[in-house]
């Protein structure tokens, strides 16, 4: 298989898409994958670090000519122009992916590069903009995450939503299972605005840090080799044995886990900080972090102490004075159930689904609720549903609740090996016999795993309770499941009004 990601390296802007997508990358290559990548060259550009990695880069020149708006000068061209060069660089080898991290690019742009590629893949925070793509990914958790892109897809995209889907390093996986929540008062202290800092947050935590006794108190300070601010930095701290600063690193992971508190920005390190149960007081560096950080503030998860614009030295010595003197045990145990590490791999099980995925079958709980959600909502499952309505939260939630108690109901959730979910499978009781419904999850959509799913769940279920007969009922015009129930040998017994066949197992 052969993936190809457009992604926006510039200096000032790219940082944490390049580095996102090499992640992808480096786990997808593990995968046997070919991964390259096509990049534009910005002044300051990231391309090398691209290269440094192992993968091959397609070039896109700068162009020469004016850039009249905002969006021009973030992509360095127009977008019909960048559609052009890109669609022309992997004219000779369409990929069977291609990943598309850019905010300057949009459904215009998606519409002609889905012609050159099998399928195509967005990663986005802002969700300010329409897509046209098969999957769109974002990592971030806000308000009403389930229906910000409600308008934004086609009705046949499907969406990889929320942290569990973050792309972090395989070590945070790794390290998530060592971490413990924090106890008593912080004793390490974490420091790391990102790869440029370009407005010094850096000194100005530091200079708050100064204010305040620090006998008690270790400082680590990550500060990017490429950062202009490094020299006088180290001037500033060069008198104080306990706080020490670091240059760019390989992963942030093993200073995370060592810390007990942190400070920084609200970008994509909050994952990293969360999965290893890190509590942090976050500034907010831009516009795109403010809807993420409320959110997380709302939830306890982290303590917004302002916008960039707005933070003065002094209040932030009374900030991390409070949170000096506090025990942070409830609130790292908080961050630890946000982020599991595993989204990577979640992602790339997405990507490399196919008919021989091998799937496995555990027990529904209470926490599969809003996923299951997600998955009855979804526009075609509803459409292929005997009741089309859409299901509230609050009736979900007692259907949901009562067929977890219920002994006359085993229900299961599927999952790929890499931890993805594929769709849940449910028998309940019908007198002597047991009715089957299944949902795939609309991610894994065509890639022929419907009656893997069915059966995963069947040979799972005929343990627990062998000698059972199973039917299921479906609309005669959804063909998809009526093949699913053909190809595990289940016999159509009728056909009722010529809308529902009736499909029936032999004894297992």
């Amino acid at each position: 298989m052969r993936i190809a990601f457009r992604v926006d390296a510039s200096h000032q802007i790219g940082t944490g898409h390049v580095m996102r997508c090499l992640t992808l990358a480096g786990v997808l290559s593990a995968e046997g994958v070919q991964c390259l990548f096509i990049c534009r060259e910005h002044t300051g550009h990231l391309i090398d670090l691209i290269c440094r990695e192992g993968y091959e880069v397609l070039r896109l020149p700068q162009s020469s000519l004016p850039l009249q708006t905002a969006e021009e000068q973030w992509l360095g061209t127009d977008w019909r122009s960048d559609a052009e060069q890109t669609l022309e660089a992997l004219r000779d080898a369409p990929p069977d992916w291609l990943v598309v991290d850019h905010y300057a690019l949009e459904a215009r742009w998606e519409s002609i590069l889905r012609e050159n590629c099998g399928r195509l893949m967005v990663i986005d925070d802002l969700a300010d903009r329409p897509h046209d793509c098969d999957l769109l990914l974002d990592q971030n958790l806000v308000a009403d995450l389930y229906k910000r892109y409600e308008s934004l897809l086609p009705k046949q995209s499907a969406s990889l939503l929320g942290p569990c889907y973050a792309l972090l390093q395989p070590v945070y996986a790794a390290l998530h299972e060592e971490a413990r929540p924090r106890s008593g008062q912080p004793q390490r202290l974490f420091i790391f605005f990102g790869g440029v800092d370009k407005d010094n947050l850096t000194q100005t935590a530091l200079s708050a840090l100064l204010k305040l006794d620090l006998s008690n108190l270790h400082v680590d300070v990550v500060v990017a080799d490429s950062n202009p601010h490094r020299e006088a930095l180290e001037m500033l701290v060069s008198d104080v044995p306990n706080i020490r600063l670091h240059g760019s690193q390989p992963t942030l992971a093993p200073m995370l886990l060592a810390a007990d508190l942190a400070i920084g920005a609200g970008g994509s390190t909050n994952w990293e900080r969360l999965c290893l149960g890190l509590p942090t007081l976050v500034i907010t560096l831009a516009n795109n972090q403010r809807l993420i950080v409320d959110e997380l503030n709302k939830r306890g998860l982290v303590r917004w102490i302002g916008d960039k614009d707005s933070i003065q030295v002094d209040a932030l010595v009374a900030q991390i004075s409070i949170f000096l003197q506090q025990p942070l045990d409830a609130w790292s145990a908080s961050c630890l159930k946000v982020v599991d590490g595993l989204g990577v791999g979640r992602v790339c099980a997405a990507l490399l689904a196919n008919k021989n995925t091998v799937l496995i079958a555990r027990s529904a709980c209470q926490d599969d609720e809003v996923q299951l959600l997600e998955w009855a909502n979804d526009p075609l499952t509803r459409r292929n549903s005997f009741s089309s309505g859409q299901i509230l939260p609050e009736s979900h939630h007692l259907w949901f609740t009562q067929r977890l108690a219920k002994a006359d109901c085993q229900l299961y959730l599927i999952e790929t090996v890499g931890g993805l979910a594929a769709g849940q499978v449910r028998f309940e009781r019908a007198h002597s016999a047991w009715e089957v419904h299944f949902t795939l999850n609309p991610v894994l959509r065509g890639r022929g795993l419907g009656s893997s799913l069915l059966k995963t769940a069947l040979d799972a279920f005929v343990k627990v309770k062998p000698g059972v007969v199973v039917f299921g009922a479906v609309k005669s015009e959804n063909r998809a499941s009526c093949r699913i129930f053909e190809a595990l040998n289940f016999s159509l017994v009728s056909v009722v009004d010529a809308d529902v066949a009736i499909y029936k197992s032999n004894q297992f």
